[in-house]
């Protein structure tokens, strides 16, 4: 018999992927034991593959802005896929709202762009992607707005563990999308 063979790679991604869902289920401060307990590896493997703690923290905030830019990739296949009124865009929001996952990962991302300002680019994928996939509907200002009224939502969710009514999301998105202006506003720093 051969000695079982170990996939490095594969050891190094099974513990990010425990560090992330630990962030995201805001279950506390990380360390490497708890780390390597959720991921069912020996605590050696995570002080093997990461160094520092900081090191395994990046690492799983990197993995949690690359689930973020998949669900905005998702987003943005819905808009498009759906009559662009605002409430066709409120319900989905809405079901962003419910998606507890989701509204945990994006609350982890801006805490430690709070807490580790090198950090904030991560957190910005979130709101810059957001505002690309929502200037698909309208003006780049509204679709500012917009996503500035999703973060308050999605901190209202995750704090209350439920989303604000579908009607209100409704209300408000139907608000923001009919005060934009007809005439295209120039984006930040052009004419």
């Amino acid at each position: 018999m051969t000695p079982a063979t170990r996939d490095p790679s594969a050891r190094r991604e099974q513990i990010v992927a425990a560090a992330a869902e630990l962030l995201s289920s805001g279950d506390g401060k990380l360390t490497h034991r708890r780390v390597a307990e959720h991921a069912g590896v020996p605590l050696g493997s995570t002080t093997y593959y990461f160094a520092s703690l900081d090191d395994l923290v990046a690492a799983a905030l990197q993995a949690l802005a690359e689930r973020v830019e998949a669900d905005l990739a998702e987003s943005a296949e819905l808009l498009a896929a759906s009559d662009g009124t605002p409430e066709s865009v409120a319900r989905l929001f809405h079901d962003y709202l419910t998606d507890g996952d989701r509204v945990r990962t994006e609350i982890a991302l801006y805490l430690a762009a709070v807490t580790r300002p090198e950090l904030a680019p991560l957190s910005h994928r979130w709101f810059t992607g957001l505002v690309d996939v929502l200037a698909t509907l309208t003006d780049r200002r509204t679709a500012t707005v917009m996503a500035v009224f999703v973060d308050g939502a999605c901190m209202h969710a995750a704090l209350q563990d439920e989303p604000l009514d579908l009607s209100l999301v409704e209300d408000l998105t139907r608000s923001l999308m009919l005060s934009a202006p007809t005439a295209p506003v120039p984006e930040e720093g052009k004419p």
